[in-house]
C-alpha cells in the first residue's frame, strides 16, 4: 500500500483524520461528513476507497452507513500512532 492511496484526496484525508482522532468511535457517514466539513457524496467516495484499502469497515443499516476503523488491518494501528505523533509534534512546536 502506498501513502498516496491512503491520502489520495483532501476529503479522504479529512475523513481519515476524524476516524484516527477517535479510533474506537463508530460513526455514521453523515456524522463523518459533518465533522470533516465535506459533502456526504464526497465522503461516500472517500469511504469506498478506504474500504477497498481495508482501512475502514462499513456496515449498512437501512439508509445509514456505519463506519469504523478496521483494527484487523495492521496499517490502522500504524496510522493511529502516526496521527498521535503528528499531533504531539504540533503541540511541541507551536
Amino acid at each position: 500500500m502506498r501513502l498516496s492511496e491512503v491520502f489520495a484526496s483532501r476529503v479522504q484525508t479529512r475523513v481519515l483524520e476524524e476516524l484516527l482522532n477517535a479510533p474506537s468511535t463508530i460513526f455514521t457517514q453523515i456524522e463523518l461528513a459533518r465533522r470533516a466539513g465535506c459533502s456526504s457524496s464526497s465522503v461516500d467516495r472517500a469511504l469506498k476507497k478506504l474500504e477497498r484499502l481495508g482501512i475502514v469497515r462499513i456496515e449498512r443499516f437501512s439508509a445509514n452507513k456505519i463506519v469504523a476503523l478496521n483494527f484487523n488491518n495492521r496499517i490502522v494501528s500504524l496510522l493511529i500512532q502516526f496521527n498521535r505523533d503528528v499531533k504531539k509534534t504540533d503541540r511541541d512546536n507551536p
